[in-house]
Formats: structure tokens, sequence, C-alpha cells
């Protein structure tokens, strides 16, 4: 890692340490790690502003996935910056440059909350993407990242390992990290949540061998093996708890509430009653059972 590589806390929705964006240092300029959604554009900036970086100068973004708490601010970056290039897995990539069924897709979910949580949401031109299916290098001044193509959480995630300092960039194929206490979860939404894919790309970001991994939910991991063991341990978990509650009495509403309850109750003693409260608040485990619930319900239908 360099001196000037920075994780800025962009602090969704007034919460600390819930999104991360990260600033690399480049002899071609700086390049930012999954910039985040729109709404936090004024904090990025403000943190930008502070290590003296402008939008302008800016040689790259990096997105590990293109889902609005990762990517949504990319295309107002490009319009402050129409030079920007956009490196983003090639699924990911004709999203970018038309988002309008992204954003009718989540407007479905989130209606009138679209623009709190996730702010503009601009089309990114195709000249600037640069799409990317793994097995790729991508050169930045003297950086060198090596890309694989991770899908499980998302079908459009790619991971980035920094070859010049063994630092992998896995967006949220290795789940949310809540520290000091490192307890590490899977974050798995429907459409795209696929268990056996998920274990197979873990295989994939192990065998890079990192010397740590950013995850953007959120920070510096230090021990990859440890962390991602854990991450294991999780989705196992999860997937036999939505399993059985599929086949339980109820509405797919009430058995979310009930995934909820337990996921809390799991990792209660390991957060202190300040960190149980942000957990609760920031990942709503609800969503990742309606996740869980399509995947089990594609794999065995009927």
């Amino acid at each position: 890692m360099t001196a000037r590589d920075t994780t800025i806390d962009l602090a969704h929705l007034g919460r600390p340490r819930s999104v991360a964006c990260r600033l690399l240092e480049t002899t071609a300029g700086p390049v930012l790690v999954d910039p985040g959604p729109g709404s936090t554009l004024a904090t990025l900036t403000a943190a930008l502003d502070g290590l003296g970086v402008a939008l302008t100068d800016l040689a790259a973004v990096l997105l590990t996935h293109i889902h609005f708490d990762h990517a949504g601010v990319t295309g107002t970056l490009v319009a402050a910056h129409p030079g920007l290039p956009v490196y983003v897995h090639a699924v990911g990539a004709r999203h970018l440059a038309d988002p309008s069924r992204l954003i009718a897709s989540a407007t479905r979910i989130y209606g009138d909350r679209m623009d709190a949580l996730w702010g503009p949401i601009l089309a990114v031109p195709v000249a600037r993407l640069h799409p990317l299916v793994g097995g790729e290098t991508v050169r930045i001044g003297e950086r060198a990242f090596v890309v694989r193509d991770t899908p499980g959480h998302a079908v459009h995630h790619v991971t980035y390992l920094d070859e010049t300092d063994g630092t992998a960039y896995v967006g949220d194929v290795a789940g949310l990290r809540f520290s000091p206490v490192d307890v590490v979860l899977p974050v798995t939404p429907p459409p795209d949540f696929d268990h056996t894919i998920w274990l197979a790309s873990l295989d994939v970001v192990e065998a890079l061998a990192p010397a740590r991994l950013f995850v953007t939910h959120f920070g510096m991991s230090d021990d990859p093996v440890a962390h991602l063991a854990q991450l294991r341990v999780g989705l196992e978990a999860w997937s036999a708890t939505a399993r059985l509650l599929l086949v339980e009495p109820g509405t797919d509403a009430e058995r979310a509430d009930r995934f909820h309850a337990l996921v809390l109750a799991s990792i209660a003693d390991r957060l202190t009653p300040v960190q149980r409260e942000s957990v609760a608040t920031f990942s709503d485990f609800r969503a990742s059972f309606h996740g869980l619930a399509r995947h089990w319900r594609t794999m065995t239908p009927g």
C-alpha cells in the first residue's frame, strides 16, 4: 500500500463504517475502487478535496459490481470528468450505459426512498466503459490489477488483485465485515445469489493468495484465510436455515422476519449493544432471505 492509499468512509445515510470507497495513488493519477452511491457524492468529494484530489484528477474507476451502493455515483463522476475510464464486468457494463432497467427495478422495491438512498443515477457513455470478463490485467500507472470473475453475490461481480501490495478488492463476494470483532456475514440479495457459484468464487479469491481483503462493507481484513473460512460457514448456515424456513407455514414476509431475528441472535454475543443496533439497521437480513428463497426454489421447483 502506498502512503496515499486511503479508505474513504462514505457514511451512507449518516451511518459510519457502512460503505467504503478506496482511493489508490498511481503514477497515472488517483484511482477509485467502488465510489459508492450518488447520495454520498458530497462526502466523497469532501474527502477527496481534503486529500488534494479533484474529480478531474482521477485516472480510473474500478467497479467490483454495479449495485447502487458500490457504483451508483459512477455516471455523475464521468459527467464531471468526461475522459474518466470505468472498468466493470461486461454484464454490468450495458446497465451502466443504460441504467433504466436497474432504476425501474429498484424503484419497485424502494419507492419514494430511492433518492435518499441512492441519489442521482446517470448513464455512463459507452466509450468510457472497459468491459471485463475475468483473466485480464488492468494496468494503471505502475500498478497492475489482476481481474477474476467472481459471481455468486451478483453475476456481474469481479475481484481485483493489486499485484503491487497483494490487496484483493472483493466488493461483496467476501461478504460483510463488522469490526473490531471481525464478524463476517454473507449478503445474499435476489435475484443473482447462487450458493454453489459463490463458494467456487471464494476458491478463486483464495487462489489469488491475497495479503489482505478490502471489503466495501467495511474496510481492510488482514487475515483473508480466516475471513473466507468464516464466510463459508455463514453461507452454509444461512442456506440451511432458509431451506428449513421454506417448509414452515406462513408467508415469505413472515419467514424473512424470522430469518432476520435468527441471524441477529446468532451473532448477538459477539457484538456490543451499539454494534447490534448498527448491524440490524444496516444489514436488513430480510432481503438476504428473499435471495436465498429464490435460489432454493429455483434449484428445487415445485
